[in-house]
């Protein structure tokens, strides 16, 4: 598929780091791009930072017609190596945490991360998902890393907000396959559903940035089930904060081994 759109990476062109943050401005809720962690923390977040620590993970797909960019890809490397059992609860924030600290330490690298893959949305259902994180692991195998470890943020969680990833986290299908299709799409390319990471990205704000973020009012302390969220906001009225933390799931992709598009390793799909 990437053979017939012209790829390109930050190292080639730093000027591409501004058009994939516009393209993820216009495709990821106001929340995901604009939020910040909230108080006390522990992981710091230093996003724009990926583009000149991993250039080569910074992935555009562009549409040799029109010459704009209709996907991209972000993800970084790790110095981490442990068992896959041991990946840690709080995922992406840790990933972009540890990533940081590893590049600033000097560590060789062990590991690939993918973080994100955004898609235009009016190309989307030409399996262009697929085909950006095949670009990241072709870019992982190169660099000679035998993982590509994922903290998949399951998008149809978002009509089951209520639901314990856990449970969401083993739902099947009629094919035996992921409930989720973005689950799915790893699966079909040999992927491991290893865990989940129940608070992989912690995101906070005001009251009132929170209203603005999602168009909505919290006249009153308590959850709320948002639009496109995968676990409802937490408000709290007197300390003028809102809490959102958002569950993923610990995907691996075993960088030796034949894409496998049948078959859904069960023994490994829990969390």
């Amino acid at each position: 598929m990437a053979d017939t759109y012209v790829v390109r990476s930050v190292a080639d062109a730093p000027a591409l780091a501004d058009q994939m943050q516009d393209l993820i401005e216009a495709v990821w809720p106001r929340y995901i791009t604009q939020g910040s962690s909230p108080p006390g923390h522990p992981f710091r977040i230093d996003w724009f930072g990926i583009h000149k620590r991993w250039p080569r993970y910074q992935i555009a797909l562009f549409d040799p017609a029109e010459g704009e960019m209709i996907a991209c890809a972000n993800g970084l490397t790790l110095a981490w190596d442990g068992d896959e059992q041991d990946l840690p609860d709080e995922g992406w924030d840790w990933a972009m945490h540890q990533g940081e600290v590893d590049f600033k330490a000097g560590l060789p690298p062990k590991t690939a991360c993918a973080l994100s893959v955004t898609i235009r949305t009016d190309v989307r259902g030409q399996n262009l998902s697929r085909t950006m994180l095949e670009l990241l692991c072709k870019q992982a195998r190169a660099d000679g890393l035998a993982r590509l470890i994922v903290p998949v943020r399951p998008n149809l969680k978002a009509r089951y907000p209520i639901t314990p990833i856990e449970e969401y986290s083993i739902w099947a299908n009629e094919e035996g396959l992921p409930f989720d299709p973005w689950l799915r799409v790893h699966v079909r390319m040999n992927a491991r559903i290893v865990k989940t990471c129940p608070r992989a990205v912690s995101l906070g704000g005001t009251v009132a940035e929170w209203e603005e973020w999602t168009g909505m009012k919290f006249p009153a302390s308590g959850a709320y089930v948002v639009p496109e969220m995968l676990a409802p906001l937490q408000i709290d009225r007197r300390a003028d904060q809102g809490l959102y933390v958002e569950p993923n799931v610990w995907v691996v992709h075993d960088l030796s081994a034949a894409p496998n598009k049948n078959k859904w390793p069960k023994a490994d799909n829990k969390g």
